[in-house]
């Protein structure tokens, strides 16, 4: 789906769009400039009249259980009021914003990992006075049109700040004329998307980059109980490792691989239990890769060392060794050991890739292991259950993006 100036638009009508995009952005940059609370009003109007039972049916339809689709609902409401934005500004930029100006035009390559995510890297983009352009994601279900045309709805003038194009990121014609318009390329993607970007961008064309990471889980002997462990496997079922802060896998505090076999003894029952409540855990597609991973480490582990614990929607694969790495399949986590003292060793190397660590330790331990997490790159240490919690004060990556997204000018 494509929007422009509040309308949908069909591919054949984006050529001529396409021709007279840089007009119409500079057409509104002569504009009055775009206020912080224009845009609050509107987001505060978008999420306090949304129609709940009919998004809660649309994020049914992409396949997101009804417990996640009420706890995304309920972030959102909690994140974008006005109260929180107003916060968020404060935070991000000060109360002092008069020599605060946005960059112009941003032009936005979600990935489709998250749902949602567009729509998002698109109000903070207007939260920080940007003109955005929007690349949709495959296989995006047209629910971002959905809600930003809501967003129109709810304050016509940011119809001229919003573009939303639906191209294939092989349409590199067109993929470069918009590129060729933004001040700066806001990139949702791994290394190799960047680096495909990078060989686009023109020099003059910033590039503000998010995603992707990984994340895991570290557990300590002292930390070990059923509730903070169903909290970790509840993050595992209910995001299907999709994001970047969902749990991988997890590290086990021990340098010794029977300890490892053990903690997977355990929490085997507890992840099958979670990956039972979640509708997609049952589907022909998820079971069927789930079994074939599986069975492939099973095949292997004369080779690798691996033991594999097999559930009926999950599993867990035991490595003697190694770093953190993504998750081989929905429902399957790698299990590893890392001592506390070989942390900082072990993950150093990976720091530009990690994110979030979901801690399942004892009181008395987390302050410690957070320090060393933090030297190791991670820019997030929670409980398990909160991984994946969203709210408007988060940093991405460790950084505040409506810094990135503005300047300092200065005079004399």
């Amino acid at each position: 789906m494509n929007l422009v100036n509040g309308k949908i638009l069909s591919q054949s009508e984006c050529g001529a769009v396409l021709d007279t995009l840089e007009v119409r952005i500079l057409a509104t940059l002569q504009k009055p400039a775009l206020l912080p609370e224009t845009v609050i009003a509107a987001c505060n109007r978008l999420v306090t009249e949304l129609d709940a039972e009919y998004f809660l049916r649309r994020l049914s339809e992409l396949g997101i259980s009804g417990e996640m689709s009420r706890r995304y609902l309920a972030q959102a409401q909690e994140s974008f009021c006005a109260e929180a934005l107003r916060e968020r500004l404060n935070t991000e930029l000060g109360e002092d914003r008069k020599n605060i100006r946005p960059l112009g035009t941003l032009f936005h390559i979600a990935a489709g990992n998250a749902d949602g995510l567009p729509v998002f890297s698109v109000l903070e983009g207007l939260l920080a006075g940007n003109i955005n352009i929007l690349k949709l994601p495959k296989e995006e279900g047209g629910l971002s049109v959905e809600l930003l045309l809501s967003l129109i709805a709810a304050e016509p003038r940011l119809a001229e700040y919003i573009y939303v194009f639906d191209y294939s990121s092989s349409d590199i014609t067109n993929i470069a004329r918009l590129i060729n318009v933004a001040d700066a390329v806001v990139v949702w993607g791994g290394d190799g998307a960047v680096s495909a970007l990078r060989r686009t961008v023109p020099p003059n064309t910033r590039i503000i980059e998010w995603g992707h990471k990984v994340s895991f889980g570290y557990v300590t002997q002292a930390g070990l109980t059923d509730d903070a462990l169903r909290g970790l496997a509840q993050n595992i079922a209910e995001t299907g490792q999709l994001l970047c802060n969902s749990c991988q896998g997890i590290f086990v505090d021990t340098g010794d691989f029977s300890a490892v076999n053990a903690f997977c003894e355990r929490f085997l029952p507890i992840m099958e239990a979670e990956s039972a409540k979640i509708p997609h855990s049952t589907e022909v597609g998820y079971l069927s890769q789930l079994t074939l991973e599986l069975y492939t480490a099973e095949l292997e582990t004369p080779l690798t060392g691996n033991r594999v614990f097999r559930g009926k929607n999950c599993g867990l694969i035991a490595k003697p060794s190694g770093a953190a790495e993504s998750s081989p399949a929905m429902g399957i986590s790698w299990v590893k050991p890392l001592p506390r003292a070989e942390i900082l060793q072990t993950l150093l190397p990976h720091k530009n890739h990690l994110q979030t660590v979901g801690l399942v330790c004892a009181a008395d331990e987390a302050a410690a292991l957070r320090e060393v997490f933090w030297r190791t790159g991670v820019v997030r240490c929670c409980s398990g259950r909160d991984m994946s919690r969203f709210t408007a004060l988060l940093p991405h990556d460790g950084e505040r993006p409506l810094v990135r997204y503005t300047k300092i000018v200065a005079t004399d």
